[in-house]
């Protein structure tokens, strides 16, 4: 079989380059002695309780919109609170999705992008430009020469068109390009419906899916630092 030399890696963001975001959305916000005090201003009663309300109907929307591939609208599933108060929560949550990359992450990236082009796929709950200007306060958003986030895209893993739209922005054929990604579900399948070789993050046996095993496609590489991505990238050519 011929080597396919790797010319673009994809790169996921929650639990690859950052964590992943602790109670989908509301644990640190509804915890924000700023955040409580705006929105007993804005004339909340009980505003821990709305913070929590609010996370939880995005959480179920975002689910109920899985298997379609598709994402909710924020502002129509809480469209029933008050805008001032709605535009609070939204930007408290899209700050909650943009937490500090892992301290690695930016001396990993900008050694793959030496040799290879990059792209950020991933999924997102938050419409707008917060995860973008995370990269860019960490040094990393410079070195990608896409990203794509579901929220904004309107499509999200497993869905390959993020994966699909990655690779045309790149300039590279899906043969020749890698996805490193946390998840089999969502991660690993976007890859093998885009025809692109999956390499999964693998921390521990217990994936940040849950404690049990995830179905999922098996994935073609398993690393479980991602500071051994550009060995493996090395050995594949």
């Amino acid at each position: 079989m011929t080597r396919r030399r790797v010319l673009a890696v994809l790169l996921d963001m929650g639990g690859v380059l950052l964590p992943e975001i602790p109670g989908f959305l509301r644990a640190r916000a509804r915890r924000d002695p700023l955040l409580i005090a705006q929105l007993r201003g804005l004339g909340v009663d009980n505003p821990e309780a709305t913070v929590e309300d609010a996370g939880v109907r995005l959480r179920l929307a975002y689910r109920e919109l899985e298997s379609a591939g598709t994402q909710p609208d924020p502002n129509r599933v809480l469209a029933d609170v008050p805008v001032a108060v709605r535009r609070r929560l939204l930007q408290a949550f899209a700050n909650e999705e943009a937490q500090p990359v892992f301290s690695y992450a930016r001396e990993v990236v900008a050694q793959l992008s030496r040799r290879y082009r990059l792209a950020l796929v991933s999924n997102n709950v938050i419409p707008g430009d917060h995860l973008a200007r995370a990269l860019a306060r960490a040094g990393i958003g410079r070195h990608l020469g896409a990203a794509l986030w579901s929220a904004d895209f309107g499509r999200r893993k497993p869905d390959p068109a993020m994966v699909r739209e990655a690779l045309r922005r790149l300039g590279v054929p899906a043969r020749r390009a890698v996805f490193v990604g946390d998840k089999r579900r969502t991660d690993v399948a976007a890859a093998r419906r885009a025809s692109v070789r999956s390499i999964l993050l693998r921390r521990s046996p217990h994936t940040v899916e849950g404690p049990k095993p995830v179905d999922g496609p098996e994935p073609d590489f398993v690393i479980q630092d991602l500071r051994e991505l550009p060995r493996l990238l090395a050995r594949l050519g």
